[in-house]
């Protein structure tokens, strides 16, 4: 709560002569032509005021969410329209223009998997179908991205996930990093071996980092070679904020307002 009040009191520093300017948003469209880098964040929560101060940042690709942080936000699944999911979908494409929101599928067996998962994506073309990585959920996988759906292979935990999921051509493999590491395994180096793995075979899937617990691990697998990352609002806020960095700004304001003088009349 301190980091995100002082990066709140940063931000309103900085943007303080923009305040009566509408936030703008690149379109999906004009994104194509810049991948930024080859990295990609995704802001990891459905909570719209976190939404609000975040994504303004410019450095997300989208929305990641599950149905835990679906709940935390208060988002319930009501069939046979789904008001509330498809409202927050509607507010992430057209107030932010994400390139991306992922929203899980829902249902113990393939057909109910295939069913939920067509009703998210139909909510939007931006809408990524998040699977769980059961016998399932493969299947569903399978017919899902057969009808041309993207899909993201999600709470995976080992190796052998990530050439699974490559041979079915999702667009995105999903370890659960703090899961991992509760498990006794070494997250960072289990990661790092899914990605050899797959350079080995020339996949061109997406390894998306999740449920990180900080910034170092973010820095660590970037090391390790993973380029996308769905983070948090709390390790979003460590991410933007560094206390020299910022201590150095206002040192900098400081002396440039000593520096101006008023013109005389």
């Amino acid at each position: 709560m301190m980091l995100r009040r002082t990066f709140m009191n940063a931000r309103r520093k900085i943007s303080s002569t923009f305040r009566n300017q509408k936030r703008r948003f690149a379109k999906p469209a004009e994104r194509d032509t810049k991948e930024r880098k080859d990295i990609r964040l995704y802001l990891e929560t459905a909570d719209r005021s976190e939404w609000a101060n975040l994504l303004p940042l410019g450095i997300f690709h989208g929305i990641n969410t599950n149905p835990l942080l679906l709940q935390q936000a208060g988002i319930s699944h009501t069939a046979p329209t789904y008001p509330e999911l498809r409202d927050l979908v509607r507010t992430a494409v057209d107030t932010y223009e994400v390139n991306e929101i992922f929203i899980q599928a829902w249902g113990t067996t393939k057909e109910e998997l295939v069913r939920t998962g067509l009703n998210a994506r139909m909510f939007d073309r931006h809408v990524v179908v998040a699977l769980p990585f059961t016998f399932e959920g493969t299947q569903a996988a399978a017919e899902l991205i057969e009808r041309g759906a993207s899909v993201c292979m999600a709470n995976s935990h080992a190796q052998k996930q990530a050439l699974l999921a490559s041979a079915l051509q999702a667009d995105y493999f999903s370890p659960c990093i703090s899961s991992i590491n509760e498990s006794g395994e070494d997250a960072i180096e289990q990661c790092m071996q899914m990605q050899k793995a797959l350079s080995g075979v020339n996949s061109e899937i997406r390894i998306m980092a999740a449920s990180l617990k900080s910034a170092d691990e973010v820095v660590e697998l970037a090391k390790a070679g993973i380029k996308t990352f769905s983070v948090s609002p709390q390790v979003a806020y460590e991410l933007a904020y560094q206390p020299l960095t910022t201590k150095e700004a206002d040192e900098c304001e400081r002396i440039t307002q000593g520096l101006m003088v008023e013109s005389k009349q």
